[in-house]
């Protein structure tokens, strides 16, 4: 039997785990690249999701799946590379982390250092990470900016992170909005303001960071009129109007949404 027709199975059976769960999970991790988009999201991905939520996985088990999923074979597997199938594996490895992290939230089983490392990883793999297709024809979604935005949501939330690591956090969402080479035309800007309130809500910030976090884009804007500086203006216009629109009517950010209208009200 095939992994699909396996997985097809398990689906069928609301995503029971069979004996032998960890052999099949390290079998999914290896195939998690498959421009199959059925296999790679409805199955694979969504018999994760399922199994990690609901502890199939021993906290031994996540650890090893976790140091897979952070190798140069998984969320660096030919990094560098745009418009290549690569960026199957690397997209659907980082979204292995938000639901690892969830567990490990609610049922704490990371070292502190453990979870510093998986920062270090993930920022240095966002800001190689040059394929920002959305969906593509046939082979389904790759949405690797979205997909690393719901792992910097869910880091965000760790209780290990303190305030220089919350703004480090900020810092890569801005790179990410700032310094992409093309248009985010499939809400990444919204998954990352999701990743920047979770960053907020934390209570670790001030509103004066907060305020000069927003502010400091207004300093990358570049006024040109290359391609490249009209891409950088569209991106931070779209994500500072997301995030205006998502606190304008909250009380405790009433400041920062005061700084925020006339930014995001820029033309591009």
């Amino acid at each position: 039997m095939s992994l699909k027709e396996t997985l097809l199975a398990i689906r069928a059976n609301s995503f029971l785990a069979p004996p032998h769960a960890f052999e099949l999970a390290l079998e999914m991790v290896t195939h998690i690249g498959s421009t199959d988009p059925q296999l790679r999201d409805e199955l694979i991905y969504s018999t994760f999701s399922h199994w990690i939520e609901e502890g199939v996985l021993s906290p031994e088990q996540l650890q090893e799946l976790l140091a897979i999923a952070l190798d140069d074979q998984h969320l660096f597997y030919r990094i560098g590379e745009s418009g290549t199938d690569s960026v199957f594996t690397r997209s659907f490895s980082v979204l292995l982390l938000p639901l690892i992290l969830i567990l490990h939230r609610n049922h704490p089983f990371l070292a502190k250092e453990a979870i510093l490392y998986l920062k270090d990883k993930l920022f240095a793999y966002i800001r190689q990470e040059t394929d920002l297709r959305g969906y593509v024809d046939e082979k389904g979604w790759a949405h690797a900016t979205a997909h690393a935005a719901d792992a910097l949501d869910d880091l965000a939330q760790c209780s290990e992170l303190d305030q220089t690591d919350l703004k480090q956090i900020l810092g890569v969402i801005r790179e990410t909005i700032t310094g992409a080479k093309s248009v985010y035309a499939y809400e990444e800007d919204e998954r990352l303001v999701t990743a920047a309130l979770s960053a907020w809500n934390r209570d670790e910030l001030s509103l004066d960071d907060i305020d000069g976090w927003v502010r400091s884009f207004a300093n990358r804007l570049d006024s040109g009129y290359s391609i490249e500086a009209y891409t950088g203006r569209i991106n931070m216009k779209n994500f500072l109007r997301s995030l205006y629109y998502r606190i304008h009517d909250q009380e405790k950010y009433k400041r920062i949404a005061a700084t925020l209208l006339p930014l995001s009200a820029q033309r591009a």
